[in-house]
């Protein structure tokens, strides 16, 4: 009783921080997944999987279902079918199993028995359960364009067994057990990676305590743990589109207009030579010209505030502009995809602006001459890949 309600208070506290957490995050995800799962059980009791002859690898797969409720918790209903074998301890090896069912120290003359070091017990198994996953790397760093998730799973679950007792010489069906039903509580601890925008692959192992009768048809006796070890791996599908973040307040996006400088040039004094008797008129003509400047745009990969690989001819470019115009100030302006929570977007926008202007000032433009910001989320993307990107544009004089 005591673990079970250790586990109801773990289900309690996590749920409500996550609570609190949801508050913050602009950008719930919220969405059905479904997908399949296969492991390998091993089960602990009088008989062990881990037996005194060998260790007895078992076999389950299944299928789950769940929900996102945001981006940390999600609700997961599971069902799985298996087999694993046990065999007796190195401690129980000497004991005796009577035909009628009992543990004996000793063989009971004229009592048709078998060894338990002679037999071993195959256990057929069902389970249909309840998890509520909770992902442990969202509780620290809220990032919703993370790929990975840790998740810590509590569960409750039904499980059915069924043992048949053979021997290990011949495979002889000495003893068939009932279908037993068992409550069950425990947890799961998994690793998942998002491959794309629906797939997942991950790995999990967890541990079911059960309670009723012995998972493996033998006799209670000194050994009275009761449940099932299983690790695996997970490939799950999510449904739908990933939905754009929400916004309270919705800008009017400018339009920006590329501006070039106007640059001076020096004032043309023309004299027209008049009579002696008459005044010289002096006519001053400024020319004035039209610098106009294309930058090349820098591009980045997803949820990275470093410029792409094959960037650096397009620096190195800008560097040389800056270098041959000394007089020149630029704006630097980052862009992200749609991917994510405005505030996250927000800061990786700028973030990739700061990237820019660092690396031009290392290669020795002053750091006065470039203006770094961020805009966030370039709504009017088409293109994901080149909605991440850092543009240039000059200041007006």
């Amino acid at each position: 009783m005591v673990r079970y309600a250790f586990i109801s208070l773990c289900l309690l506290c996590t749920t409500l921080q996550a609570q609190n957490i949801q508050k913050e995050n602009t950008h719930p995800k919220e969405s059905w997944y479904i997908g399949l799962q296969g492991g390998v059980p091993f089960g602990i009791n009088t008989f062990n999987s881990f037996g005194s002859d060998k260790i007895r690898l078992g076999y389950s797969g299944g299928l789950f279902c769940g929900y996102h409720l945001n981006p940390i918790l999600s609700l997961e209903a599971q069902a799985a079918w298996g087999s694993f074998g046990m065999s007796a301890r190195d401690c129980c090896t000497a004991y005796w199993l009577g035909a009628d069912e009992n543990r004996y120290l000793v063989p009971v003359l004229g009592e048709d028995g078998w060894s338990y070091a002679d037999l071993y017990s195959e256990v057929s198994l069902q389970r249909y359960g309840l998890q509520l996953n909770v992902d442990v790397l969202q509780l620290f760093s809220r990032n919703s364009e993370r790929r990975l998730t840790l998740e810590v799973s509590p569960l409750l679950a039904v499980t059915g067994t069924k043992a048949r007792i053979k021997t290990r010489d011949g495979d002889k069906q000495v003893m068939k057990g009932d279908n037993n039903w068992h409550l069950g509580a425990g947890g799961n601890l998994s690793m998942n990676y998002r491959i794309n925008q629906n797939l997942s692959l991950g790995i999990y192992s967890g541990i079911i305590w059960l309670t009723g009768s012995q998972i493996d048809g033998m006799p209670q006796h000194i050994h009275q743990k009761n449940y099932i070890w299983e690790s695996g791996m997970r490939l799950g599908w999510t449904f739908g589109k990933k939905p754009k973040p929400r916004q309270l307040h919705t800008p009017a996006t400018p339009v920006e207009v590329e501006t070039a400088p106007l640059v001076e040039q020096p004032t043309i004094i023309i004299e027209v030579a008049q009579p002696i008797e008459e005044k010289q008129t002096v006519t001053q003509v400024t020319q004035v010209e039209q610098l106009t400047v294309t930058f090349p745009t820098i591009f980045f990969a997803f949820n990275s505030i470093r410029p792409a690989p094959g960037q650096r001819e397009n620096l190195q470019e800008i560097l040389a502009i800056l270098l041959e115009e000394p007089e020149m100030k630029i704006t630097l302006t980052g862009w992200c995809d749609n991917r994510g929570s405005v505030a996250i977007n927000n800061r990786i926008s700028h973030q990739r602006a700061e990237a820019v202007k660092k690396w031009l000032v290392s290669n020795g433009i002053p750091a006065g001459r470039i203006h770094a910001t961020g805009k966030g989320i370039d709504n009017h993307a088409t293109d994901d890949a080149k909605a991440r990107r850092v543009e240039t544009k000059t200041e007006e004089k």
